[in-house]
């Protein structure tokens, strides 16, 4: 025969799983944070034309950009699954040397347009881990 108290507790676990199920189905998800036609707000100097950042550069005054470059990238890494670092062996100065090509072709793109660019072209030769380091 049966147990009475083990049916009644499996029957219990069973409903609950299918109410954290249901409950699973009203949580949002972590994705790409943009509407269906690919549009979201971009804020502070990342909403700027690309032409205002060649002044700024051209000027010597780009470290707003600077911030926001290391900024974006930064989200990026913490954001993006299976990726600690996307800039690869580029520095910031080799960045923003890309950024500044890009800009020269599409100034009146914004900068957070010209920095999504940026991150979609070097995603692929990402950094998946951390490096290993012999401890001491």
């Amino acid at each position: 025969m049966s147990d009475p108290y083990l049916l009644h507790t499996t029957y219990r676990t069973l409903r609950l799983l299918w109410w954290l199920l249901l409950l699973l189905c009203f949580v949002p998800m972590v994705r790409r944070g943009n509407d269906a036609y690919g549009n979201y707000v971009a804020l502070g100097f990342g909403s700027e034309p690309c032409q205002t950042f060649l002044q700024a550069e051209s000027s010597g005054r780009d470290l707003p950009y600077r911030h926001c470059l290391t900024g974006y990238f930064t989200a990026v890494h913490k954001l993006t699954k299976e990726t600690v670092d996307t800039r690869g062996t580029t520095d910031i100065d080799g960045l923003l040397l890309v950024l500044e090509h890009y800009c020269i072709q599409h100034p009146s793109h914004s900068f957070s347009r010209a920095v999504e660019s940026l991150v979609t072209e070097l995603y692929p030769k990402r950094m998946t881990h951390m490096p290993h380091t012999p401890s001491r």
